[in-house]
């Protein structure tokens, strides 16, 4: 009697933590304390279960069709409590464990039912051995049968519930590898198409337990003397059905990434043929700036050179000249790159830095060869330099420095800032995450930047370092120049 509730209870503690590790890959805990969480997580599951599982026995028909629901029950409570709320990905949490768990009892039950088979045959021929060799009286063999017998009994379910625990943690873990990453938002369809396959295999999984017990109110280990071919075909049936959703969760992760693939790319391309807009028309006004530079100068110079021969003391001229000479200056660019466009990209930040009282640092040429597209490069000074911006203007002493060279073939852009805020890792890009809250609308210029180096045959390379003035983000952006 209580080696029954003890090996329930070993298996209702492995379950209750394998249902915490799958929920905290999915969810966002509440509570700071991992271990108290989980320990009170599986102390409330394993005592649900053991309630329940003494009702169950007085009621047969939850069993045979209801014994889902409190299960259900249970898990979204445990959720509820423990996680933060996300309706849609919950729901899949939920189904797909339930599923997988219900449905593997179609691997133990016949792997059991032929186990306990071959038991019975090997210690039938063995006690009829035993008692023709008068090995052991009559008496003291059938005192110990009860007793080898429990034991076997415990032994095959302890086979079987290893192989059914073992195959459900290598189809929790399949899900968990293939499932799309934390940041993704479920909308209702994409939560209704990766449900399906967990309803489905909960509706197959409850058919079978009715037809079991409907026939002639009889157990299922009945089916398997009737139809021995349930043998196999149940357990080939559960391991498709749990492939199933297996696929349909990688499946669904190949569709969230083209699609996220082409929002970028979209982005991207917008980005592109807004700034190939501009270019022309800034590069116009470039040349129209110093064609008035250098107009301006020289009718300064020959209004100066006038009163300084006229020697009069004409304080108001020579301090309205003096004002036009610093608007002239303003108009001259402090970045000689090499380029317009990479002139004016530098000179905006420039501006924005002196606004934000942000010390800057640019050492940027560009490259005289044509290899380099000059709308990519731009693509990654914007990207950069936008990201050191708003990163190190949050910190006591901002700074940001840039600079470029080449070694051989190759053309490194080298930007760093200070910064504050702790990095969190994409597992996936091996990224920082954006620490801004819509993140399906941020964090994608150091993507953008990866994929413009990658278009050369070239990469990007992040390190964190100390320094008198704290952290130190520092982007290292490779281009390779193909002769």
């Amino acid at each position: 009697m209580y080696e029954e509730y003890i090996f329930s209870g070993i298996v209702n503690a492995i379950i209750g933590f394998m249902g915490f590790r799958y929920s905290e890959f999915f969810l966002q805990r509440k509570y700071e304390n991992r271990k108290k969480t989980l320990i009170l997580w599986i102390v409330i599951y394993v005592a649900f279960k053991t309630v329940y599982g003494n009702f169950a026995e007085n009621y047969p028909f939850y069993n045979r069709f209801s014994y889902a629901i409190p299960h259900f029950i249970l898990l979204g409570a445990l959720e509820f409590f423990f996680f933060e709320k996300n309706t849609a990905r919950q729901a899949f949490v939920i189904a797909s464990f339930i599923a997988g768990w219900e449905i593997l009892r179609f691997i133990a039950s016949p792997l059991a039912h032929s186990l306990l088979g071959m038991w019975n045959y090997s210690f039938e021929i063995c006690v009829n051995i035993v008692m023709a060799k008068g090995i052991v009286s009559a008496e003291r063999l059938i005192e110990a049968i009860p007793t080898i017998n429990n034991v076997a009994l415990y032994i095959t379910l302890s086979v079987c519930r290893g192989l059914q625990i073992g195959i459900f943690y290598i189809y929790l873990k399949l899900i968990q590898k293939n499932f799309v990453n934390a940041d993704y938002r479920l909308n209702s369809k994409e939560c209704a198409f990766l449900l399906m396959p967990c309803v489905a295999i909960i509706c197959v999984d409850i058919t079978l337990r009715i037809m079991a017990y409907s026939a002639d109110n009889s157990a299922l280990m009945l089916i398997y003397d009737r139809a021995p071919e349930t043998l196999t075909l149940l357990p080939v049936v559960s391991l498709l059905l749990l492939g199933f959703v297996i696929s349909s969760a990688i499946l669904f992760r190949g569709l969230a990434e083209g699609k996220e693939e082409e929002r970028k790319r979209l982005l991207l391309e917008n980005s592109v043929t807004e700034m190939r807009a501009q270019i022309t028309e800034i590069e116009n006004i470039y040349g129209d700036m110093r064609g008035l530079n250098h107009d301006l100068r020289g009718h300064i110079a020959s209004i100066a050179a006038y009163v300084r021969n006229r020697g009069e003391d004409i304080k108001g001229i020579s301090d309205y000249l003096k004002g036009m000479e610093t608007a002239v200056a303003k108009l001259d660019f402090t970045d000689r790159t090499g380029n317009p466009l990479t002139d004016i990209i530098l000179h905006r930040y420039r501006l924005q830095a002196k606004r934000k009282n942000i010390e800057v640092l640019f050492e940027f040429h560009y490259p005289q060869s044509n290899i380099f597209d000059i709308y990519d490069i731009s693509v990654i000074l914007n990207n950069a330099l936008q990201n050191a911006t708003e990163a190190t203007e949050k910190t006591a002493s901002p700074h940001i420095s840039l600079r470029s060279y080449m070694k051989g073939s190759l053309f490194f852009i080298e930007v760093e800032n200070n910064f504050e805020q702790e990095l969190i890792w994409n597992e996936n890009s091996d990224l920082p995450v954006t620490a801004k809250k819509e993140k399906t609308l941020h964090g994608l210029g150091l993507e953008n930047i990866k994929r413009t180096a990658q278009k050369y045959s070239g990469d990007i390379d992040i390190g964190v370092t100390n320094s008198e003035k704290g952290k130190i983000f520092c982007l290292t952006v490779m281009l390779y120049r193909k002769d």
